[in-house]
């Protein structure tokens, strides 16, 4: 009988050990969940506050009525570019594919408009820098230019969104 009494106060404490590491890991999940939710929400939103809530509806919705517009794509082939930084030799190899306004089909077999789009495009990527095209700002920017440029040498339809379905920078 004194053995028996001898294993029981040992097991007690080992079994009061793991209750509180449980507890313990179950805080620290709970915890981790809670910061990775509160900084996708600041990511998000930003300190911009309820205000900038609307403008992002709104700035969506324009997005979304400029997606409609788009009434075929011309896929352009890759572009491998030296990029503009004077530390480092870095270059840029990206894909993009034009959202057109009109059936593009006469543009696509024109060699002289592709030509001059993707000369248009090569000189727009190797005027920037990595810093520059590396944030989801600098791509946006990015494809505001390249629509402006390529609408400015086009004959015929307009560009009314840049698609990025290739990009790589190497650093």
């Amino acid at each position: 009988m004194a053995e028996k009494l001898d294993e029981t106060p040992q097991e007690k404490p080992r079994a009061g050990k793991i209750w509180v590491l449980l507890v313990a890991v179950l805080i620290l999940v709970v915890a981790g969940d809670i910061t990775l939710r509160a900084v996708t929400y600041f990511r998000t939103t930003g300190s911009r506050g309820s205000a900038a809530g609307r403008a992002t509806t709104a700035d969506a919705a324009g997005e979304k009525s400029k997606k409609l517009e788009v009434k075929s794509t011309l896929s352009l082939d890759t572009f491998l570019v030296n990029l503009a930084d004077k530390e480092d030799v870095r270059f840029v190899k990206a894909q993009f594919q034009l959202g057109m306004t009109e059936e593009n089909e006469e543009l696509a077999k024109n060699p002289v408009v592709l030509a001059a789009t993707r000369d248009t495009i090569i000189s727009l990527l190797s005027s920037k820098t990595s810093d520059q095209i590396m944030t989801p700002q600098g791509k946006d920017k990015l494809r505001e230019e390249i629509r402006n440029r390529v609408n400015a040498i086009l004959p015929k339809g307009k560009v009314s969104e840049v698609f990025i379905v290739d990009f790589v920078v190497q650093l």
